[in-house]
This record gives C-alpha cells, sequence and structure tokens, in this order.
C-alpha cells in the first residue's frame, strides 16, 4: 500500500485552526505561534498553544490582546484542527485549565494556554470503592456516567469476583485495570471508548522513507521477551490455590517472528512469574496471565518516528512503514502522538509504535 497524499492540492496551507467556546476566532488562530498536541494509551490527551499577546486593536491602538478574557480564558471550551486548512480534521476538544504570561528580550509578549480533554474530570476524582461480582465493561460504564460520557464497549464481558479503587482517581483506577485485561481506553467527542487492544483499529496510515517520514527509529528488543507467564492467586470459594499461565500468540497488526520464538533461540526457557497481580478464580488467573504475555509480546519491536505533520495519526492507528529496512518493514500500532505546529517547522507529527513480530531476513 502507498502513502496516500496529505492533499490534493500540490501547496496547500497546514496551520491548525481553533474553535473557543463554540466559535470560530481568526484573531486567535491568526495570532497563534505554536503547537504541541499529546495522546498517549490510557486517555488525556492534552494541548498547549502560544499566541503573541500583543495586536493592533480597531481603534487603532497597539496592547494586549486576550487580557480582556473575551476569548482566552479559564474554563473555556477549545476544539483544534489539523491537516490541510481548506478541510481539518478534529484532533483535540477539551477545556482550558491553566492559563500562563511569558516574556524574553527575543520577542513579544506570550500567552500559553494548556487544556485537557474530558478525561480531566476522571483525573480530578479520587474515591474508594468496591467493585463486586462486576465486569470490566461493567465498571467502565459506571465511570463513564460519572465523567458525564457515553460508554462504547466491545468485549471484556467476563465478571471478576472483586475489584477495589483505593484512593485512586477514577481515570488511574480504570487505567490500571485496563491494563490489567490488555485493554484500552480513548475519548471521542462525548464517547469513552473501552476496548481490548486486539479489537481496536482506528486509522491506517503508511509512511515511507525518503518521504513523508522524516526521522525514525526502531528496535527489536528481546529484554523483556519471555516463553510464559504465570500469575497465582487463591480462590477462597473453593479452598484451593490457583495458577494461571499465558504463552499464546499474541493478537495485533504486523508479521514475522515473535519474540517468544526468538527468545526460546536466544536465551532458552523463560518463564516470568508474576506476583503483583493477584487472582481470585482460576479463570482470573489464566486471563491476567494471558493479558501480561501479550503486552510483552507487543513491545517486542519499537518504534519512535517523526513525519509531515498528519490527523490520521492517533493512539491505535495502524501504521505501516514501507522502505525502511526488510525487517522493520512491517505494521505497527501506535500507542503515543504528538502532534506539532511552529512558525519554524511546519506541522509535524512524532509517533511511537509497537509491535509483536520482527520481519523475516532478506
Amino acid at each position: 500500500m502507498g502513502e496516500m497524499n496529505l492533499s490534493n492540492l500540490a501547496f496547500y496551507s497546514a496551520r491548525p485552526t481553533l474553535r473557543i467556546d463554540g466559535q470560530d476566532n481568526d484573531m486567535a488562530s491568526g495570532l497563534m505561534q505554536s503547537l504541541v498536541m499529546r495522546e498517549q494509551e490510557g486517555g488525556l490527551s492534552s494541548i498547549e498553544i502560544a499566541f503573541v499577546n500583543f495586536t493592533a486593536k480597531e481603534d487603532g491602538q497597539v496592547g494586549p490582546a486576550f487580557e480582556d478574557e473575551q476569548v482566552l480564558k479559564l474554563g473555556a471550551a477549545l476544539k483544534v484542527y489539523a491537516g490541510e486548512a481548506a478541510a481539518p480534521t478534529e484532533i483535540f476538544s477539551g477545556t482550558i485549565s491553566a492559563i500562563e504570561f511569558a516574556f524574553d528580550s527575543e520577542g513579544p509578549p506570550r500567552l500559553l494556554v494548556q487544556a485537557e480533554d474530558k478525561a480531566q474530570k476522571a483525573r480530578m476524582t479520587r474515591r474508594i470503592a468496591v467493585y463486586d461480582n462486576k465486569s470490566v465493561a461493567d465498571i467502565a460504564r459506571e465511570v463513564a456516567g460519572r465523567m458525564g460520557l457515553t460508554p462504547t464497549i466491545t468485549g471484556l464481558s467476563d465478571t471478576s469476583v472483586v475489584e477495589v479503587q483505593f484512593d485512586e482517581s477514577d481515570l488511574a483506577f480504570l487505567r490500571r485495570l485496563l491494563v490489567r485485561h490488555g485493554a484500552d481506553m480513548q475519548i471521542s467527542g462525548t464517547e469513552l471508548q473501552v476496548s481490548a487492544r486486539k479489537d481496536v483499529q482506528r486509522n491506517q496510515v503508511t509512511l515511507r522513507m525518503h518521504s513523508q517520514l522524516h526521522k525514525i527509529r526502531v528496535v527489536a528488543d528481546l529484554t523483556h521477551q519471555v516463553t510464559e507467564v504465570k500469575v497465582t492467586g487463591f480462590d477462597f470459594a473453593q479452598g484451593q490455590a490457583v495458577e494461571g499461565s499465558g504463552s499464546s500468540a499474541p493478537v495485533g497488526p504486523g508479521s514475522g517472528r515473535q519474540g517468544k520464538e526468538l527468545v526460546q533461540q536466544v536465551f532458552g526457557e523463560r518463564v516470568q512469574q508474576t506476583s503483583h497481580r493477584l487472582a481470585l478464580t482460576q479463570s482470573e488467573a489464566d486471563a491476567l496471565a494471558q493479558a501480561e504475555f501479550e503486552q510483552r509480546a507487543r513491545r517486542f519491536v519499537r518504534v519512535e518516528a517523526c513525519c509531515e505533520g498528519n490527523p490520521s495519526l492517533r493512539v491505535g492507528t495502524h501504521v505501516t512503514l514501507a522502505d525502511v529496512s526488510p525487517r522493520f518493514d512491517n505494521v505497527y500500532y501506535v500507542t503515543a502522538c504528538t502532534h506539532r505546529y511552529d512558525m519554524k517547522r511546519g506541522f509535524e507529527t512524532e509517533l511511537c509504535a509497537e509491535s509483536a513480530y520482527f520481519g523475516n531476513p532478506a
């Protein structure tokens, strides 16, 4: 598959555009100097935007641009769009939570605005709660309700005996719970999207060497690869110890040799006994062991890259690397993404991605 053109035009503007409290604002968009938007697994996207805080007024006077709090203020709703300016794609929606003034001798005064998406509410709420005989999906629905979001959940319907949220924020608790079960969450609009990693594919993008791909580092690392993961626990209802095992082939994008195969060849059998995950039933022990095995396996080959700014690159996107190296040309899952814009380099996207597979030698 070849790279998709970022625009049908030979020359186009990739300057991000803003909508503040539901309104387009030409002054804010025009005075924007730089933008950094970050997202990662586990949700909570954040953004920082720098503006020139100095402009000419309608009456001909020159002075501060945003000090009247008519546009940029704490609590304002912020949406950011990127890509071709004629048909931009929304990359962020959230609430302004911090405003900073900065000045140095190298330029005009600046106003820096920071915002987080709707997971901010879950980050700021700590509680103690016990969830008895509920599935991960049930718990995610409860947390989504407290966040004021509509849950969109795929799978995760197996019931846990008990889950305890002990002096944790809703965000930290849900992140911890989903990692244990090999799942992820992201916020899209007013939805809390939760699903197992194997079911996530938000977009599909190809990046080719010497084209849209500017910089890349890829590593295949056996350090944390194992042939099997074991999780122990105790089933109080049955009055007996349980031990779960996980070693099945990981589900995810890409093809080639797995870390399990190569670590067996190079170092021999390597079994990981996990003691920090307590299981209360046999089925839970097996599920936790398999989730940790898959998590380790997916991180066998890891990518750090920078490319032309592309709003389709988001957490959960499947990225195909082409013309990089026969062994590393593969399909990877994006785990973190940063969209950057400034007046010098324009719009760029940085990403981290991973795959459970190392390509075959040429």
